[in-house]
């Protein structure tokens, strides 16, 4: 018979059926499972998929007589996800199946008893779809309220009816830890005590194995999931464990280290889903790693494609194979007041700025240098006597090869470049641009309304931030380098206290934070080619529970440019973002999964700089 100890292991009877030459040759195809073939000590990676198949194919050679040992069955009970099953459940719960309507109502008839705020119909069947699954990707739009809809399925799973599930388990970058423990109040109100975990906090596995017990949401993020961390939470995982990869498109590189080890966390979890609203970035290999987080077991039987397939595979193949398996609700599923169309305020360049920008053209012989030095000498020249950093754009330098700064200039360049700048005086120039945006700011402010304000380079942002409080407007500055344990009273402080303008950039801001309740007006002062962080940037305040009385308002600061004086290309790069994104939300807002939009950025930096030379 089969026992379980540590390593599965074949017993063999008296009769040494498992020895005989039929049964071996048989092994010997098998050989890749075993760790010891002869002791026939069976792989202590072996998953359900395999240790089935091998169990079936002994059995017709056996003509069913292999005794299968209890623990060995639970282990494949356990483990066992019934993935044709499960495509018939995610297409009829998709498509409102009436066969689901018992089923549904005593969904809600739970959920009504565990939670305080009411979710939207729409949350209702994407949560009853999320914990039907046990497994699922939810990529409805940002801002159309995933982090309720998952806890809505939490909240049915965990509840004395079910007990399926006793903690939820979130890895998600830093600055979504806070949407998620505040919505937890919002969704359960009195209803449920929170015992919340940051797991960032903790540098002592002892420390951790002491509070996993009492805690019922726990998070961390994808840069911390490693080493000592990732073997203490796989110790501690058990099955009645929910994990949640949220803005998974954080680890979409097939051979990234993120992507690596989220790979290895809590095998031994029943529920596991993937959150995010921007799920095929670039092309369809950016769905093999959220693939591989949930059915890892299960890919290579039911979906089977390996990298360069998903490159060059057929759309309507993809679609059809992953339809059942992810959720979408979008803004306007759920009603969101549309926002108003942009509001684009365009200023002239002054004459000494529009003689800096033909010295730009001139000496900027590397065409991202020259795109950079342009954005920068349109709100801020100051900036120009500064080495330029990559990283003001929003790179990810750990997940991808950015091989675009390879040709910058070396230091002996930038010296001579940063004496000719300052000859021309950067230093103490104020753009017509600038100082629109302050008057916007001031006037809007003075209307009682809070405001966030935009922008990408650092030093804009300080610039911005020193001009405000010089005029006694209260304003608060988040970006990279501010401690992490000081954002959230900073965002509270704009959120529902007296600061009246926040300022920040979408790479550290444009994500998981919601500013809707009491926010209407965002200023952008600088953008560039990064078209999801532009779009995540806007639903900060155009988001589900925006009152249907309310406005949303996006002011976008351009110096005007023409190849009269070789101009600046704020328009330029404002209509390129116009169009990904009508390219963006037709993928996001239908029912198909197609690649966003193709995302060049050097491609699109080239184009641009080629348009305003003479």
């Amino acid at each position: 018979m089969v026992s379980l100890d540590g390593l599965f292991k074949f017993v063999d009877n008296d009769e040494g059926i498992l020895k005989t030459r039929k049964i071996n040759r048989l092994l010997e195809r098998y050989q890749s499972f075993f760790q010891d073939i002869d002791q026939l000590v069976l792989s202590s990676e072996l998953n359900y998929v395999q240790l089935t198949d091998l169990i079936e194919k002994l059995n017709d050679r056996l003509n069913g007589s292999l005794e299968v040992d209890q623990e060995i069955r639970a282990f494949i009970e356990q483990n066992h996800y019934a993935i044709n099953e499960q495509r018939v459940a995610g297409m009829t719960i998709k498509e409102y199946d009436g066969r689901w309507d018992d089923e549904l109502q005593k969904f809600k008839e739970v959920i009504d008893q565990e939670i305080s705020r009411p979710l939207k119909s729409q949350q209702v069947q994407a949560s009853f779809y999320l914990a039907t699954m046990r497994r699922a990707t939810n990529f409805s739009v940002p801002g159309a309220g995933k982090t309720a809809m998952t806890y809505g399925a939490f909240a049915y799973l965990s509840s004395s009816a079910l007990d399926e599930v006793n903690k939820l388990l979130v890895i998600a970058p830093l600055n979504a830890f806070e949407a998620w423990r505040t919505e937890f109040i919002e969704v359960f109100g009195d209803k449920r005590q929170l015992s919340f975990m940051n797991l960032k906090d903790f540098d002592n596995p002892a420390d951790i194995r002491t509070n996993w017990g009492i805690a019922n949401v726990i998070v961390i993020n994808y840069e911390s999931l490693f080493g000592w961390k990732l073997s203490v939470l796989n110790a501690l995982i058990d099955e009645k464990a929910m994990i949640v990869f949220d803005e998974v498109h954080r680890i979409k590189n097939p051979v990234g280290k993120r992507a690596r080890n989220a790979l290895e966390l809590g095998k031994q979890a029943r529920y596991h889903y993937v959150l995010t609203g921007t799920p095929i970035p670039n092309s369809y290999k950016d769905i093999y790693n959220f693939l591989h987080l949930l059915y890892d077991n299960e890919y290579e039987s039911f979906f089977g494609w390996n990298i360069h397939e998903l490159e060059v595979s057929n759309a309507n193949e993809i679609n059809e194979k992953m339809q059942p398996f992810f959720w979408r609700t979008t803004k306007k599923d759920l009603n969101v007041p549309e926002a108003e169309p942009d509001q684009l305020v365009i200023v002239q360049p002054s004459s000494r700025q529009a003689d800096l920008s033909k010295t730009i053209h001139e000496v900027e012989t590397n065409v991202l240098g020259r795109y950079i030095r342009l954005l920068q000498a349109s709100t801020n020249p100051a900036l120009l006597t500064e080495k330029i950093n990559l990283q003001d754009l929003g790179f990810l330098f750990d997940e991808m090869d950015y091989t675009l700064g390879s040709a910058l200039d070396s230091a002996e360049q930038s010296k001579a470049k940063q004496r000719m700048y300052l000859d021309a005086g950067v230093d103490s120039m104020v753009t017509p641009k600038f100082l629109a945006g302050m008057q916007l700011i001031e006037q809007l402010v003075a209307e009682g309304k809070k405001v966030i304000v935009w922008g990408m380079f650092v030093g804009t942002m300080h610039k911005i931030d020193n001009a405000l409080k010089e005029k006694g407007i209260l304003s608060h500055l988040i970006y990279g380098q501010t401690l992490k344990e000081d954002r959230v009273e900073l965002i509270n402080q704009f959120r529902s206290g007296p600061v009246q303008v926040l300022i920040s950039n979408p790479a550290t801001l444009g994500e998981s934070i919601s500013l809707h309740q009491t926010v209407h007006d965002a200023v952008y002062f600088e953008y560039n080619f990064n078209l999801t962080f532009m779009l995540q940037s806007r639903d900060r305040i155009h988001r589900l529970g925006l009152a249907d009385d309310q406005y949303t308002r996006y002011y976008y600061l351009m110096t005007e440019g023409n190849k009269a004086h070789n101009g600046f290309i704020d328009r330029l790069v404002y209509n390129r973002l116009k169009e990904k994104e009508a390219v963006m939300m037709n993928a996001i807002e239908g029912s198909q999964l197609i690649p966003e939009v193709t995302d060049d950025y050097l491609e699109d930096v080239k184009k641009i700089i080629t348009k305003i030379r003479i």
